[in-house]
């Protein structure tokens, strides 16, 4: 016992440091801090995201049929998406003609491999990246509405910032008006499927069951996709605008299978807004 003493007492400077790193360790890759501890690991450790797809894989074996139930509902949906919206769909990619924007998608298929939606900074984890010609501000779109955009890309995987993240905006439409809002996020306590519309003209004809779409002036999705309907309103009187709460299209807790959006025209829309934001320089400065 005393040679024991004698030893922890001869290195205990170098336990102190190995019981400090432990507690590092342990707040850093907690559950509690699982977006930092993924988004470590979506861009600088692709090894632990193939054991997340290792994960996917075995859980799948294991949950075949409901899997397949949900499977054969995509599917129907997908189905449905393409009568609706004249996609034409192949084996791992969809392909979409956005007329009023003028601009041409590429919808590739991937598989959701890890997810939080406990806390705020709620993520999904997708088997596609930077081979697979994901960057980052890409859309991601489900079955049903869009999910999130990329944030973060490694070789093989993504990181998807979502909808239901705090951090998370996009200028949407009000189907029937055509009036623009900003789409956010609101914590909720035990409540992920709601999600907000800000800025709309207190004016604005909307009524309950009413849907919002997708604008498609960001280029990040297809202008017409569905994102979620109208299940409150409330007017803002000082600011006169409406807050209008939304149940999104899509179940993120049941979420296995999304498409990634490639805009085959962002490079040249980013440089015309390039060009634009200078000539408005221009015409300020009087030149």
């Amino acid at each position: 016992m005393r040679n024991i003493i004698l030893l922890i007492q001869k290195y205990r400077n170098f336990l102190f440091f190995l019981f400090l790193e432990f507690i590092s360790l342990f707040f850093l890759f907690s559950s509690r801090n699982s977006y930092h501890h993924y988004n470590y690991l979506s861009s600088s450790n692709s090894i632990t995201s193939s054991l997340y797809n290792f994960q996917y894989n075995m859980f799948s074996y294991f949950s075949l049929r409901e899997i397949n139930n949900d499977l054969l509902k995509e599917n129907s949906n997908l189905k449905n998406q393409v009568l609706n919206k004249d996609m034409v769909v192949g084996r791992k990619f969809i392909k979409s003609e956005d007329t009023i924007y003028q601009k041409n998608f590429l919808f590739k298929e991937v598989k959701v491999i890890n997810s939080q939606f406990k806390y705020y900074e709620n993520f999904l984890i997708v088997n596609a990246g930077k081979k697979s010609g994901v960057k980052e501000k890409m859309g991601l779109i489900g079955t049903k509405g869009i999910l999130g955009i990329v944030k973060n890309v490694t070789d093989n995987y993504a990181t998807i910032r979502p909808l239901i993240n705090p951090n998370f905006g996009l200028k949407v439409l009000h189907e029937k008006t055509n009036s623009w809002g900003d789409l956010i996020w609101i914590p909720e306590e035990n409540n992920y499927q709601n999600i907000f519309v800000k800025n709309i003209p207190i004016y604005t004809k909307v009524k309950l069951g009413d849907y919002f779409i997708t604008s498609g002036a960001e280029g990040l999705f297809p202008g017409g996709v569905k994102i979620g309907k109208v299940i409150e309103i409330k007017e803002n009187i000082e600011q006169q605008t409406l807050d209008i709460k939304l149940k999104n299209e899509e179940d993120f807790s049941r979420t296995k299978i999304g498409f990634i959006a490639f805009n085959k025209t962002a490079e040249e829309i980013k440089q015309h807004l390039i060009k634009k934001w200078f000539l408005n320089l221009e015409i300020s400065l009087g030149l």
